[in-house]
């Protein structure tokens, strides 16, 4: 098998402006390093009239522990409702008034502020965005209506058939560890959190050392810079700590034996999940063997569960394959829905399906349509300033370098049948010990 050079990108060390350090600069690309801590990495897309910014902070639902499940999601929520400078209806005209959009959400392993602007509001959305993250002021009256408007999106999850057996899954594959807690917290735990809780949590996470701030589009770099370091000002200075990815309880990946569990509720079909965890993270090149297998299996409408499942037995009228890459693992999973009476049938069609990859491996015009899909979809990414902020982002906190749009292709170009027949194998090897979970 031919070896892959590793993806990598240039490294170039130099001063500049306000005493940070511009850490390296390819192709539009920019990091910064301010004094303070905070890490500002930007791309320049002159040929746009607007910009994408987010504010990753470093923390989420797995940083927490049994008595404060879903307090990252709460303080996410939270930070809209006030701050030193506006109250909830400023925040929420701020940025529409000009004909932006300002929004928020939270992961597993962080929290992200982001906005979508137009180039001449660059420091209206900065100016927002560092209030939230600095500024927030946590009433006491304003926490107890967002708990209510909290419970009523748990409500309306535990409602929701597809996005209920997701959330119950996690906790199935990764039981008796914070990967396995659901995102927004319990009714219980929301109803209990403390402003003192709170406000401990957003002082001790909500730091310039543990926030990634991103910025796609078109803009003055000089001024960004500027901009930020002006208005990034926090209560105490971090530059020296480091969180990420300090603070959470990490997994470590043992032999897995899923099992198949059932949740009875009131609905007209059984809604299915099924899967494992993986070694796969979001650091491991391999993942790119898993996205193409996961296009293969479950991608699109000319996937193998697709054609199977749906297509050829009529068992299902959506079916998908999924992964997660975390810091420190990954999983894999597959989603579907169907006739409580269909319920053991369509479960054995996918086993097979899957244990099929080892019977009938992945043939080449396979594996070039999803090597085309992948391609196809970091290309697209390039022309949303969305997509290019988070994909920046993402690379900054999780590999602490620009990841090149031509060293990703050529190591996709590179992904042999053995290679994506390797990760299929171990797959399809460990079918039996999937777990499956069911609301039916």
């Amino acid at each position: 098998m031919r070896r892959r050079k590793h993806i990598a990108a240039p490294f170039v060390e130099t001063r500049s402006l306000l005493s940070t350090k511009t850490l390296y600069d390819d192709n539009n690309y920019v990091k910064h390093k301010l004094d303070n801590g905070l890490t500002l990495i930007s791309q320049y897309m002159p040929h746009l009239k607007s910009i994408a910014i987010g504010a990753w902070v470093l923390v989420g639902s797995r940083y927490e522990k049994r008595s404060n499940i879903g307090i990252s999601h709460f303080i996410e929520h939270s930070v809209f409702k006030g701050t030193k400078k506006r109250n909830p209806l400023q925040i929420a005209k701020s940025l529409e008034n000009v004909g932006g959009s300002l929004n928020a959400f939270t992961s597993k392993e962080h929290t992200c502020y982001y906005a979508n602007i137009l180039s001449e509001d660059l420091p209206l959305a900065v100016d927002v965005i560092s209030d939230l993250v600095t500024n927030a002021t946590f009433l006491e009256k304003e926490i107890d209506k967002e708990k209510l408007v909290v419970i009523e999106e748990i409500k309306d999850t535990e409602d929701t058939p597809e996005e209920f057996i997701q959330d119950y899954f996690y906790s199935r594959v990764f039981p008796e560890h914070p990967l396995g807690h659901g995102i927004l917290g319990t009714k219980e735990t929301v109803d209990h959190f403390t402003q003192e809780q709170i406000d401990a949590y957003y002082s001790k996470y909500y730091v310039p050392s543990n926030i990634v701030v991103s910025v796609a589009g078109n803009f003055n770099q000089d001024e960004l810079l500027k901009i930020v370091h002006k208005r990034f000002k926090f209560r105490q200075n971090t530059a020296n700590r480091s969180y990420w990815p300090k603070g959470f309880e990490k997994y470590q990946l043992r032999k897995f034996k899923g099992e198949r569990d059932m949740i009875e509720k009131n609905i007209s079909q059984a809604h299915i999940c099924m899967g494992l965890p993986i070694k796969i993270s979001y650091m491991h090149n391999k993942k790119f063997e898993l996205l193409a297998l996961n296009t293969i299996l479950g991608g699109g409408m000319s996937s193998r569960l697709f054609q199977k499942v749906r297509e050829r037995h009529g068992l299902a009228y959506s079916i998908y394959s999924f992964v997660d890459f975390m810091y420190d693992t990954g999983l894999f999973g597959i989603y579907w829905s169907t006739d409580k009476t269909k319920l053991d049938k369509a479960v054995e069609l996918v086993k097979n399906e899957l244990k099929r990859m080892t019977s009938q491996p992945i043939k080449k015009n396979e594996l070039k349509m999803a090597k085309s899909q992948i391609k196809a979809n970091l290309l697209f990414g390039l022309e949303s300033t969305s997509t290019r902020m988070i994909r920046l982002a993402k690379n900054e906190i999780y590999l602490k370098k620009k990841l090149n749009i031509a060293d990703i292709t050529e190591y996709i170009d590179n992904i042999t049948l053995d290679d994506i027949n390797e990760v299929a194998a171990t797959l399809s090897d460990k079918v039996e010990s999937m777990q499956v979970s069911i609301l039916c």
